[in-house]
């Protein structure tokens, strides 16, 4: 209660102008951007963000968020040891594959943002 109180006595003489030592009144110059927006759609969503057709507004320089490709996802497939391997589904974030090993027929799935390969 008695930091309450102290804080209130230095606050009360700043809020109305007064001061302590009798200095002058400093003056904040403060900006605030607000930026609402959802990429894709036809307004800059930040200061820092690049509009590009087709895909929506960006961050350059940021990584993908969107996972690996297709073609990287096969790659980790036929690493461990799967031979025929063909893309199923490559969209969202669990790829699918077909394949074969030891003359056996399997689906594949890999999860396109951390690379974990199992099967089904």
């Amino acid at each position: 209660m008695k930091k309450l109180l102290m804080t209130l006595a230095v606050a009360a003489p700043m809020a109305l102008g007064i001061g302590l030592v009798g200095t002058g009144s400093a003056e904040a110059k403060t900006s605030v951007n607000i930026y609402l927006g959802i990429p894709h759609y036809g307004y800059q969503v930040g200061p820092d963000y690049v509009y590009r057709k087709g895909h929506g507004w960006y961050r350059p320089g940021r990584p993908n968020n969107r996972g690996m490709s297709c073609n990287r996802a096969r790659d980790l497939v036929r690493d461990r040891g799967y031979r025929n391997v063909q893309a199923r589904n490559c969209s969202g974030q669990t790829y699918t594959f077909r394949a074969t090993r030891n003359g056996r027929a399997f689906l594949v799935y890999v999860n396109s943002r951390t690379g974990a390969v199992w099967r089904g």
